[in-house]
């Protein structure tokens, strides 16, 4: 089970990586140029051909869906799979009592004058 949860935690980090590096390298809607102009004004058509927003846009949409599935799937093995009652369902810790104040002695006896 820890194997599994270390495979899924590096493919998590692997995917938020590649999610930031996608995003970064999209056009901006001013087409200014964005960080794919960082290596050179036309890098994303060269690499993708011309329609580079949309490759761009539909790999960021499938990796933010891997994102979300494995993030729900870490915390689901996380918390152990199906369990029976949810919190709400469970009955309350009962509260451990105060001790009581401790008794003061009485105060002495004042004379009559």
């Amino acid at each position: 089970m820890t194997f599994l949860l270390g495979i899924l935690f590096v493919l998590e980090a692997l995917v938020a990586l590649l999610m930031v590096a996608v995003v970064m390298l999209q056009p901006p809607k001013d087409q200014s140029g964005g960080m794919g102009a960082a290596f050179g004004g036309g890098f994303g058509e060269e690499v993708f051909g011309g329609r580079t927003g949309n490759v761009l846009t539909r790999t960021t949409a499938v990796l933010g869906v891997i994102l979300i599935l494995n993030t729900l799937l870490i915390a689901f093995l996380m918390r152990g799979g199906v369990k029976g009652a949810s919190l709400a369902d469970r009955p309350a810790a009962p509260v451990p009592e105060a001790p009581a104040a401790p008794e003061l002695p009485a105060a002495p006896a004042v004379p009559a004058q």
